[in-house]
C-alpha cells in the first residue's frame, strides 16, 4: 500500500496540500515530488474535488470517495483504475497497473502470495453515467483470463451491467466476477475496515 506524507493546511473553507510525496515505492500516479492543490472542504459546487486534484491515490482519497461515492461515476477513467488498484493493494495484493494502451482486456494484475497464489485480472470500465457495460466486454475478459491462466477475472464498472452480461457471468461464476457501482462501494467499505478480499 502506498503511504504519503505532506502538510494539509486549512485556510477558511479550503484546504491546501503542500509537499505531498510518497514514501518507499513510487505512487500509482504522481506529478512529481512536490504538489500543491486546493479543494473545497464543505462546498463541492465550485471548482474541482479532491479526487480530481490529488497527486496520489491513497487512503485519504478512498475515505473521500466513501463520503462522496457519486464522484466515482464521473471520475477520470485512469484515476478509476488507480482507485481499484489501491483497493487491492490495501487487501494485501501485489498490484501492477498496466500502461494506458490496448492491453488485451486487463488494466490491473493483482497477485496475493500464499500456499496457492491468487492471480486476478481486473478490467475497469468507467462509461458515461447511465450507460451499462455490455456482454462483449465480458466475453473479451473471459478470453484473456483463459489465455493468461489467471485464478479469476474481475470486471469493475462505475455503472451497471446489461442483462446479457449478467447471464454470461452467471454461467462462469467461478471464473469471472462482475462489480458494479454498489459492489465497488462495498470494496471501499472493506478496504477502510481493514478486511481482506476475498474474505
Amino acid at each position: 500500500m502506498h503511504v504519503a506524507i505532506g502538510l494539509l493546511l486549512i485556510v477558511g473553507r479550503h484546504s491546501i496540500m503542500l509537499g505531498h510525496r510518497p514514501i518507499g515505492s513510487a505512487p500509482l500516479s504522481s506529478s512529481g515530488d512536490n504538489f500543491a492543490a486546493t479543494f473545497p472542504v464543505d462546498d463541492r459546487r465550485h471548482g474541482r474535488s479532491i479526487i480530481e486534484v490529488a497527486a496520489v491515490v491513497d487512503r485519504a482519497l478512498i475515505e473521500r470517495l466513501a463520503c462522496f461515492p457519486e464522484d466515482l461515476r464521473t471520475i477520470d477513467r485512469r484515476r478509476f483504475e488507480e482507485v481499484i488498484a489501491e483497493l487491492f493493494a490495501g487487501f494485501g495484493y501485489e498490484v501492477e497497473l498496466t500502461q494506458r494502451t490496448r492491453d488485451g482486456g486487463k488494466g490491473i494484475i493483482a497477485v496475493k502470495r500464499r500456499e496457492v497464489d491468487l492471480r486476478f485480472l481486473i478490467e475497469c470500465k468507467r462509461p458515461d453515467p447511465g450507460n451499462p457495460v455490455g456482454v462483449a466486454a465480458v466475453r473479451e475478459l473471459l478470453g484473456v483470463k483463459v489465455d493468461d491462466q489467471a485464478t479469476k477475472a474481475i470486471l469493475a464498472t462505475t455503472t451497471y451491467f446489461s442483462p446479457d452480461a449478467q447471464r454470461l457471468s452467471e454461467r462462469h461464476r467461478w471464473e469471472l466476477e462482475l462489480r458494479d457501482f454498489e459492489r465497488i462501494r462495498l470494496w471501499i467499505t472493506q478496504y477502510l475496515g481493514g478486511q481482506s478480499y476475498p474474505p
